[in-house]
């Protein structure tokens, strides 16, 4: 089985993913609820309907609006990959968003939710300005801009911040590192060939 075989990078992922506890979940949740539950009120706010959305072609669970959100976090989070060249650059991040969207659809329906509250309250303009301040697209916000509300999420009192922070870092950097091509930038010279051939002969 090759090294970059999608099921074999879901269940890499879904166990180093698995420090993002129920619980952890559950902060994300209850906080974020809240405020998703403000702009239920008004759809036309939050940028979003009580219906639901298709997947992003080529995914299984993340949608066009989480893709956007993505790929403006990947470059700030993996800061090798805002220096590749652009076509490197750009099959990286294809095959992260993969890898991404594979842990996300293997997840339980419980974290699934819970992501899917975080995922919407980025993708709320109105919410995303008051709580990250970035008010612009995504596709507009440079990476210093999301390093900036990564690090206010990560030292703020609120819990729910918090396991946001973690929970955006932890599922963009593991599905970034396992790729075969991000090892050289990472330090990591691959798996022994020897014992890889054989375990997997």
């Amino acid at each position: 089985m090759a090294p970059n075989h999608p099921h074999r990078r879901a269940d890499a992922d879904a166990e180093a993913l698995h420090a993002l506890t129920r619980r952890g979940f559950l902060k994300v949740g209850l906080g974020f609820s809240a405020a998703l539950a403000c702009t239920a009120l008004v759809p036309s706010l939050a940028g979003c309907s009580s219906a639901h959305p298709a997947p992003q072609a080529g995914m299984t669970w993340l949608r066009p609006e989480d893709v956007a959100m993505l790929r403006a976090l990947l470059p700030a989070i993996v800061t090798e990959l805002a220096e590749a060249p652009p076509p490197r650059r750009a099959a990286l991040e294809q095959d992260a968003l993969r890898n991404i969207d594979a842990t996300c659809a293997a997840m339980g329906a419980g974290a699934q939710a819970e992501l899917r509250k975080l995922f919407g309250l980025l993708a709320s303009m109105p919410l995303r300005w008051a709580l990250t301040g970035i008010r612009q697209d995504w596709s507009a916000a440079t990476p210093t801009q999301v390093q900036a509300f990564l690090a206010r999420w990560r030292a703020s009192r609120l819990a729910t911040l918090n396991a946001g922070a973690v929970v955006l870092v932890k599922l963009i950097s593991v599905s970034y590192y396992v790729l075969p091509a991000a090892w050289a930038g990472s330090g990591y010279p691959g798996p022994n060939a020897a014992v890889y051939k054989a375990l997997h002969a």
